[in-house]
């Protein structure tokens, strides 16, 4: 690697990615398509500068990128690698074959259905990062990749990319600078204050990037200075052609006090509701399904948060969760009434059965059909209608 960190086509380093072509340039780190000669497969390697980074802060870095590489969900493009390589941190990834976000909505805004499956994936992957105590602090349409989908009626799958990436230059170049982190025009209020983002920053800089999806807007442009005054001073125009349940949920993820946003949790089941009642086709999840279940059947819990600011934790910590002073009740609420409403038909249904069952007991035991004795029908608790009604009906149909 040369001392300006430029590689050339068929240039190989680490002595097992060979390149083949460059996928983008920034400031800190150009990114180079290339094939992993020891397993055939083609990667995606980011080329950090680092230069001025201390022994502890590049072990640090080390630290986290570690912890990020033993993350796995189907929304988070995979780090497979981190090399120290002279004197640069050289990212090995999974190589997502589609544009970004940011180049798809120059072309104009998704569907509502494409954003819905989005919203859903990208939430579902947070809650997994944030469970394990790491920030992104840098989402925005370019770190959102789009991967060509095979399913009909469905245009991509969404991949956020760069996890990691701001928390290894936050230990290197970034500290000894004092720049900010994050893109201005998705910088939670938080952050434009200069405070430490948490969870909850995530959230805000996601709820820009949907708002932006649904109408082809960005909400906040300008200048830096222009786009982090605008931040401070006001909270997203959320457009009144949006309907009721995506406004409610953009206006809970976009208010500028972060203690009262909604968890990745709530946004993914509130998102996953949304999908439902437009009877729009998303793919399961089953780790995420269990655990909306058991939120969806039983009520929030809303927990006391200590006293202090959420903090990125180190990674000789143990994970914890974050917890939030109050909730964001109207998406708790609005998540889970059309699955709670299905815990009844279920249970009625299984009462039925069993007494059909029942009934069909009776049958085989004697050997031939039930006596010609009037038979007594079970009877069943009070229940208010039209559950009462529709069981009933169930009842009498399968006692016949």
């Amino acid at each position: 690697m040369s001392d300006s960190g430029a590689l050339a086509i068929g240039d190989t380093v680490a002595d097992r990615y060979r390149i083949e072509s460059v996928l983008g340039r920034g400031g800190l780190a150009t990114v180079y398509r290339a094939r992993d000669t020891s397993l055939g497969r083609v990667v995606a390697l980011k080329i950090l500068d680092s230069n001025g980074a201390d022994a502890a802060a590049s072990e640090r870095g080390r630290s986290e990128v570690e912890l990020l590489a033993s993350l796995s969900h189907h929304a988070l493009v995979t780090l497979f690698d981190a090399l120290e390589i002279d004197g640069r941190t050289v990212l090995v990834m999974q190589l997502v074959d589609g544009p970004d976000l940011g180049a798809r909505l120059a072309h104009g805004p998704l569907q509502p259905a494409d954003v819905v499956r989005m919203a859903i994936d990208l939430a579902e992957g947070l809650h997994a990062v944030h469970e394990r105590g790491i920030v992104h602090r840098d989402i925005k349409p370019g770190n959102v990749l789009l991967e060509p989908s095979s399913l009909p009626g469905v245009e991509f799958t969404a991949k956020l990319a760069d996890f990691g990436i701001a928390y290894l230059m936050d230990s290197t170049r970034i500290t000894a600078t004092g720049t900010l982190i994050g893109t201005a025009a998705f910088l939670s209020p938080e952050q434009a204050r200069g405070a430490a983002p948490g969870a909850a920053s995530d959230i805000y800089s996601l709820g820009l990037v949907l708002l932006e999806s649904l109408t082809g807007k960005r909400e906040f442009t300008g200048s830096l200075v222009e786009s982090v005054a605008a931040r401070l001073a006001r909270d997203p125009e959320i457009p009144s052609e949006l309907d009721g349940d995506w406004s409610a949920l953009l206006t809970a993820m976009t208010t500028r006090e972060p203690e009262t946003r909604p968890t990745a949790l709530e946004v993914a089941i509130a998102a996953r509701d949304i999908a439902a009642s437009r009877h729009v086709t998303t793919a399961p999840t089953l780790a995420f399904a269990s655990v909306a279940d058991a939120v969806a059947d039983e009520p929030t819990a809303v927990l006391d948060a200590p006293d202090g600011p959420t903090r990125v934790l180190d990674a000789t910590e143990e994970p914890t969760q974050v917890l939030r002073p109050g909730a964001t009740e109207r998406i708790a609420s609005s998540a889970t009434p059309a699955t709670k409403r299905r815990w009844p038909l279920l249970a009625a249904a299984a009462v039925v059965v069993l007494i059909a069952g029942g009934i069909a007991a009776v049958a085989a035991s004697t050997g031939g059909p039930p006596s010609s004795e009037p038979e007594t029908v079970p009877t069943l608790p009070a229940i208010d209608d039209p559950l009462g009604s529709d069981l009933a009906d169930l009842l009498e149909a399968v006692s016949q």
